[in-house]
């Protein structure tokens, strides 16, 4: 229950960033520091880097979205990002607090391989979350910074990615003696990557350079999470943990 609690309070100071900006700021940094040290007590409390269940990977996600505002401030002037942030934060907490938490680890994620490759894909998430964010801010104002930044964050997103695919592949042969395998979680995985493929080559392309690439990066964001979470309970998979 205190767990419980906790995990409210700072998605409802993540909902209150709203309230213009230096009350929203300071909102936002205590939802932040208060997030960090529910990650950091799951990771005493379980002996390990809490990255084995949704629960926890989606609260890590939205970590790593938070964390952006503060790596933009410093380095890329994006001075609205805090009108649309939060939004983000506040979907991939709500969504992790209704994950079922097991405090288990299958004996087959205990190995450095799986690490490698959630915390690849913890961080494409996240950079593909921003990006979704600069992209929504780009629709709205549209401000050319805002659409270069989505660039930037779904292209590094989509690289981590890759990445984590390679990783994961090669966890997989390592536990189960295979690759891939083509169960509806794994196709929807390269459904996700094909996906945001698709939008930075249409950023290239004249016809679809601007807006409609820009929208085309914002739907990236509902495609990668039916991919993560819409998948098992729809059309079922044996990754029902991760």
């Amino acid at each position: 229950m205190a767990e419980l609690i906790v995990i409210l309070v700072f998605i409802s100071l993540y909902g209150l960033s709203f309230m213009g900006e230096k009350t929203g700021e300071r909102y936002f940094v205590s939802a932040f520091i208060i997030h960090l040290g529910y990650i950091a007590f799951r990771a005493w409390f379980l002996g390990r880097p809490p990255v084995t269940e949704r629960h926890d990977i989606l609260l890590a996600i939205a970590a790593c979205v938070a964390g952006g505002l503060f790596v933009f401030q410093r380095r890329i002037p994006v001075p609205s990002l805090l009108k649309v942030l939060p939004i983000f934060t506040v979907i991939l907490c709500f969504f992790g607090l209704f994950q079922e938490r097991m405090d288990t680890i299958e004996p087959n994620m205990n190995t450095p391989w799986f690490l490698v490759y959630v915390t690849l894909f913890i961080g494409g998430y996240g950079l593909l979350t921003l990006g979704t964010a600069a992209g929504v801010l780009f629709l709205l104002e549209r401000e050319g910074t805002y659409e270069a930044v989505q660039h930037r964050m779904i292209l590094l997103g989509w690289l981590l990615f890759s990445f984590s695919l390679v990783a994961g592949s090669v966890w997989f042969y390592r536990v189960h003696g295979v690759y891939w395998l083509w169960t509806a979680k794994e196709l929807w995985m390269t459904v996700t990557w094909f996906f945001f493929s698709f939008y930075l080559h249409a950023r290239l392309m004249k016809s679809l350079r601007g807006r409609p690439a820009a929208l085309i990066g914002v739907l990236g964001f509902v495609v990668m999470l039916f991919s993560y979470l819409g998948v098992t309970p729809i059309l079922g998979s044996p990754w029902t943990q991760f």
